[in-house]
């Protein structure tokens, strides 16, 4: 991943946030290092490896290259460092320790030495467990809301955008991947300069969606 990709596609990640000078900056730095010295800022050499099988898990190749290729964990990598709280940075790493638990117990190995219908095996009940945690949630809140209408008001603003690891780690890796090159102009379909603005394209049958 070379500086100037790097910075595109965290740019997008980041969203509006981008607009701070600063914040631009540190992410330019953060990924020019990163290309540079070709080691993870944020995580460890383990996890960062766990991140990027994970995301081949959700996007593995098929007729086109899948996240390992698109080399989404980097991405991830960096904005888990620059953009991400402390509390969120520290569910996502939990995550990757829980993943491994999962494997080891179910498995006796790591994740990364799955096979892929294993791999599968996990991120699915990975995915399960992040949508209990968020029905869980919700139903908790509602249920304050019932018996107190101040309760919800005064809940933490971070339980209210509390995100479970995997639902942050899927977000991040569809829209690294789908910024990357690859997924742009090969999962998708990619037009550099176009020649005119259209609010509402119909898609043939089989088209690619179109790369924005």
């Amino acid at each position: 991943m070379n500086r100037r990709d790097a910075l595109m596609r965290v740019a997008a990640l980041a969203g509006s946030a981008i607009a701070l000078p600063a914040l631009a900056d540190t992410l330019e730095a953060s990924a020019a290092r990163r290309a540079l010295t070709g080691k993870p800022l944020f995580f460890t050499a383990d996890q960062d490896a766990t991140v990027a099988e994970l995301a081949d898990t959700i996007i593995p190749t098929t007729k086109t290259p899948g996240a390992k290729a698109a080399r989404v964990n980097e991405v991830i990598d960096i904005i888990l460092k620059d953009c991400y709280k402390a509390d969120d940075q520290q569910r996502f790493v939990e995550g990757l320790t829980r993943t491994n638990k999962l494997s080891q117990d179910a498995y006796g190995k790591a994740f990364v030495q799955l096979d892929p219908t294993q791999r599968i095996a996990i991120v699915t009940k990975l995915q399960t467990e992040a949508k209990d945690q968020l029905a869980q949630m919700n139903s908790n809140k509602a249920t304050a809301k019932v018996e107190n209408s101040q309760a919800d008001l005064q809940m933490p603003d971070a339980k209210k955008r509390y995100t479970p690891f995997f639902t942050m780690l899927k977000d991040l890796t569809l829209t690294g991947y789908f910024t990357s090159e690859i997924g742009a102009t090969q999962a998708l379909e990619y037009v550099a300069v176009p020649g005119r603005y259209d609010g509402c394209v119909t898609l043939k049958p089989g088209q690619k969606a179109w790369a924005i």
